[in-house]
């Protein structure tokens, strides 16, 4: 009968490497707990399944989209301390629950903010041509933004 082949073990290096994150990324998730070595190498080198790599991509996915990492280290212990999959479901989705409402409210405001740099850059760029100073008098007096009820954020920030 046929042995299964082992997975490759990795070095933390190449935990890094595959994950695109720095060693000292790895180290530090090793030290919170996300993954844990496989094994150590004759020379006491930490040795990873590959899947510990992707644990760590994953979560740099988590981060970079904006989740703080003492949540994401939450939901890890939740889930290894849970008794069953419904429970620590129902904590996992609980949070990702308050996530969302979160990250919707946080589009909101990228969706606002994007409309008051459209309208500043149509502004601004009525700007061209003026030959005065740009002094908060100066602009202030100005039939430009004078014609205006109000005034984009970023031009209010400016002048």
């Amino acid at each position: 009968m046929p042995v299964a082949p082992t997975p490759q073990l990795l070095q933390i290096g190449e935990v890094a490497a595959k994950a695109e994150v720095t060693v000292r990324t790895v180290r530090y998730y090793l030290e919170k707990g996300f993954i844990h070595p496989a094994d150590r190498s004759p020379g006491g080198f930490y040795l990873f399944s590959p899947q510990a790599a992707d644990t760590v991509f994953y979560i740099q996915k988590l981060k970079d989209a904006g989740l703080a990492l003492k949540d994401i280290e939450h939901i890890y212990r939740v889930r290894g301390q849970s008794e069953t999959g419904a429970e620590a479901s129902t904590t996992v989705v609980h949070y990702l629950r308050q996530e969302k409402t979160l990250l919707e409210q946080k589009i909101r405001d990228y969706q606002k903010l994007h409309s008051e740099i459209e309208a500043a850059i149509e502004l601004a760029t009525k700007c061209h041509e003026c030959p005065h100073r740009p002094t908060r008098e100066t602009c202030l007096a100005c039939p430009v933004l004078t014609s205006r009820d109000t005034l984009p954020l970023p031009i209010q920030a400016i002048i």
